[in-house]
């Protein structure tokens, strides 16, 4: 018989994403408001490798 325990769903990402991407999103959203896209795109990926090593 074989292994029956895969899904065809998907694998979910974990809670840790979930929460960098929100810290992300809005530190993007606040420095779009003060400074601009390019601002907002810098801050974004900041955030993205700062709290994935924070979390991690």
């Amino acid at each position: 018989m074989g292994n029956r325990t895969s899904s065809k769903q998907p694998e979910r990402l974990p809670q840790r994403w979930a929460l960098i991407f929100t810290g992300a999103v809005v530190a993007g959203a606040i420095f779009f408001v003060l400074a601009g896209p390019a601002a907002a795109l810098g801050a974004l990926g900041a955030t993205v490798l700062g709290l994935n090593t924070l979390v991690a």
